[in-house]
């Protein structure tokens, strides 16, 4: 019986399925917690293969548990390999050591060689790491193991700090400028990904955005995201779930970009209603998600650079 299953699902999926990489808090809105339910409302199966279990997220949050899965990771995926299930991408986020990068490497090759999307988030952290002194052998390692992974990749979506450590550039204070944006994307995407997307860019006319290299065409492109002066938590996991999702239902790179940017743009709007939330509870996606994807038309955020 195992066989016949096994034989149908690599056949064909009745609804596109993502198997999405990531850690799990139970408190603190991020990762698993996020691609979960945006990928379902978009009518995407998701199966999350965890990298860690964590009471709390990281972030302000003190005496969290930490529940390291590294050994289980390669017994869940041969599981599902004798189960013959097939993905329609891989989306991996948090990784926690040079170890699971290196197992999930091997997964994305196989997933990818069945036809699978592969979007790598590489999430290795804020301004922090370069400019505050704490850019440490181990630091270096995982970056190196960023970049193998970024090269089997279809799409990346590093934030600003990430994309300088990939392209070993200096991350920048100040605001960028067009010409810059576009060095960034165009070595970014000589790592090996077709189409890249770099998360919280301060542009030079003081507007927040998400620079898209699309490697169809060649063509650059910012996404407006509107500016709060304030931190959100998640808004990245946000960003490239929906991202992901779009590109899954058929969008191409700059309107799932688009879609993507609009999301999170509504999603800040419904947090900053409620002052008593704070940073580290993340955004309020949730009363957004039964009427944001059902709408015919959206408002069109990306200009050409």
């Amino acid at each position: 019986m195992i066989n016949e299953v096994a034989q149908m699902n690599k056949i064909h999926n009745v609804i596109p399925r993502a198997c999405a990489v990531q850690d799990i808090s139970g408190f603190g809105k991020v990762s698993l917690t996020e691609v979960i339910p945006i990928m379902s409302a978009m009518g995407i199966e998701v199966c999350p293969l965890p990298t860690a279990v964590l009471s709390t997220h990281t972030y302000e949050f003190k005496g969290y548990t930490f529940m390291d899965l590294t050994d289980q990771m390669q017994g869940i995926i041969d599981h599902w390999k004798k189960l013959g299930l097939r993905f329609d991408a891989v989306y991996s986020g948090y990784m926690g050591s040079s170890e699971q990068l290196e197992i999930i490497k091997r997964f994305m090759t196989d997933a990818k060689a069945d036809g699978a999307l592969i979007v790598v988030d590489p999430v290795m952290g804020d301004s922090s790491l370069v400019n505050g002194g704490f850019y440490t052998p181990k630091i270096r390692k995982m970056v190196d193991g960023m970049k193998g992974l970024c090269g089997i990749a279809d799409v990346i979506t590093p934030n600003l700090t990430e994309a300088c450590l990939l392209i070993d550039e200096e991350c920048p204070d100040h605001p960028v400028n067009n010409a810059t944006i576009k060095k960034y994307l165009k070595k970014l995407s000589r790592l090996g990904a077709k189409y890249v997307a770099i998360t919280s860019v301060m542009d030079s006319e003081n507007s927040m955005c998400v620079a898209v290299y699309d490697g169809d065409t060649g063509k650059y492109y910012k996404v407006d995201c509107g500016y709060v002066n304030r931190l959100f938590h998640g808004t990245g996991d946000v960003y490239t779930s929906v991202l992901t999702g779009a590109l899954l239902k058929g969008e191409p790179i700059t309107e799932a970009a688009n879609l993507a940017a609009g999301f999170v743009y509504k999603a800040i709007q419904a947090t900053i209603r409620h002052p008593e939330i704070r940073v580290r509870e993340g955004v309020l996606f949730e009363p957004i998600l039964s009427t944001y994807f059902s709408k015919s038309e959206y408002d069109k955020r990306y200009v050409e650079i």
